[in-house]
């Protein structure tokens, strides 16, 4: 009976040990390459960071700026700023950002002075902007 005491204690107190000092990973991610290929591994980059500190069951509060030659993959008209043939990494970018947002709660900010130069508004950013 003592030793389940003991047992129950030692669980509640490392439990909330555990609790009171977990680590919170704080990361700010910057987009501003042109080059897509570059951006789509980057935004791999940030989804394995993620799941390597998950793994060591730490948190992370990460944020992704988006800004110069970066700023038109976050329009929902992104194809207008790129050719047909890189449609599709512009596709698979847009999916990695979505997951981004919503499986990895990584908030997504884009560059409003950069949002001007390139004619974008913000009713066609995509909706985890």
């Amino acid at each position: 009976m003592l030793k389940n005491l003991f047992f129950v204690l030692f669980l509640a107190f490392s439990t909330s040990y555990a609790k009171e000092n977990t680590i919170t990973n704080k990361a700010v991610f910057d987009c501003a390459a042109k080059d897509l290929t570059y951006i789509a591994t980057r935004l791999q980059l940030i989804e394995k960071t993620y799941l390597d500190f998950a793994e060591l069951n730490q948190k992370s509060d990460f944020i992704l700026t988006i800004h110069s030659h970066c700023t038109p993959i976050v329009s929902n008209d992104a194809l207008f700023f790129y050719t047909e043939k890189e449609s599709e990494v512009i596709k698979n970018i847009h999916k990695q950002l979505k997951k981004l947002s919503l499986s990895y709660h990584v908030e997504i900010r884009a560059c409003e002075i950069a949002l001007k130069h390139f004619n974008i508004d913000k009713s066609d950013l995509l909706q985890e902007i």
